[in-house]
């Protein structure tokens, strides 16, 4: 059997965004007769690739006795050897984990047995949405060019996901396993309630709350998180990862139990933020000339499930604009003549 492994798999087995395929290579590796030679190649490669940046000793060592305490049963047959977990601590730096490889390991006896827990991906392209039923019975009404990864059955002592995108979330009460949503270095953790995630690659983070509490923080590192605010309904909190900067703020409780129905709300958001929500509800690519003021600010309801002109209709007549189709996926906004 092959006994290569390349990086960009491990990476989304670490990460819980593999396939069904991908799970059915990756169990097979691991139990490979071969596999920890294999594993230490690569890990020895990305060792290497950043010796001249390596950690020091005292830092090296808390990781590596963390890897070993957290991971790893005293009952295992040795897996591991001292130089190989200098690899594993300087390969979990270079790809920056949120989780780690050998959380997927259980030793039995004098045998290892490796456990994969199957992850479930739900993508939604532009002018796309969805609902989606988790695990648990919570819901996900997932947004247009966004998407969710969540395991099929729910760890005992928490429910986690991560999503990219847009999303209003209906958690179910459980106060013995909190639920927590993984958003880049950004993470929401709730006991039960409703509130909306707006988290696109590139853009602030937002968290709204419609009932309930919800907790919102910033991932520091493996072991640390930095609380930004404890959100009540009627509250909410945007993050600017360039700016690194939380602001605290209000949102409409109306309005964001409304956006799961399809009715999309601007509150003083620029022309072209609002261009790029309808791009991304309808998919299509919107356009401004150089007379189009596209700065100009609005605040403003339309109906998403209406067909593209009736929300084009309301926003230019608006702002005193013009726009006018160009095919079927392209639409150009420009300055009233």
């Amino acid at each position: 059997m092959k006994t290569e492994i390349d990086k960009e798999l491990l990476i989304r087995y670490i990460n819980g965004r593999c396939t069904a395929d991908d799970l059915s290579r990756v169990k097979q590796f691991l139990q490979n007769p071969e596999w920890q030679q294999a594993l230490e190649n690569l890990l020895e490669a990305d060792y290497l690739s950043i010796e001249d940046k390596q950690p020091d000793e005292a830092t090296l060592e808390e990781w590596n006795q963390e890897f070993r305490d957290k991971y790893f049963k005293k009952s295992a047959v040795k897996l591991w050897r001292t130089q190989w977990m200098g690899y594993a601590a300087a390969c979990l730096l270079l790809l920056g984990i949120g989780g780690y490889f050998f959380s997927r390991l259980n030793t039995i006896g004098n045998g290892s047995e490796v456990t994969v827990v199957a992850m479930v991906k739900k993508t939604n392209p532009r002018g796309v949405r969805s609902k989606v039923i988790l695990p648990d019975s919570s819901v996900v009404y997932l947004g247009a060019g966004s998407s969710i990864t969540f395991p099929e059955q729910f760890a005992a002592q928490q429910r986690t996901m991560t999503l990219t995108g847009e999303a209003f979330f209906e958690i179910t009460k459980n106060p013995k396993r909190p639920f927590v949503i993984h958003t880049g270095q950004m993470q929401t953790t709730v006991l039960g309630t409703s509130f909306k995630i707006t988290a696109f690659t590139g853009t602030p983070l937002s968290v709204e709350v419609a009932t309930g509490k919800v907790r919102v923080s910033r991932e520091k590192s493996i072991k640390e998180t930095n609380e930004l605010a404890v959100l009540l309904p009627g509250e909410a909190v945007t993050w600017d990862g360039k700016s690194q900067n939380a602001i605290s703020g209000h949102t409409d409780i109306f309005a964001i139990k409304k956006w799961v129905t399809g009715e999309i709300s601007f509150k003083n958001r620029s022309l072209l933020q609002i261009a790029a929500e309808l791009e991304n509800w309808y998919n299509v690519d919107i356009s401004f000339t150089k007379t189009a003021k596209a700065q100009k600010r609005l605040s403003l309801s339309v109906d998403g499930t209406a067909p593209l002109a009736n929300a084009l209709d309301i926003i230019c007549n608006t702002a005193h604009l013009n726009y006018h189709f160009s095919g079927k996926q392209q639409v150009i906004i420009s300055a009233n003549k």
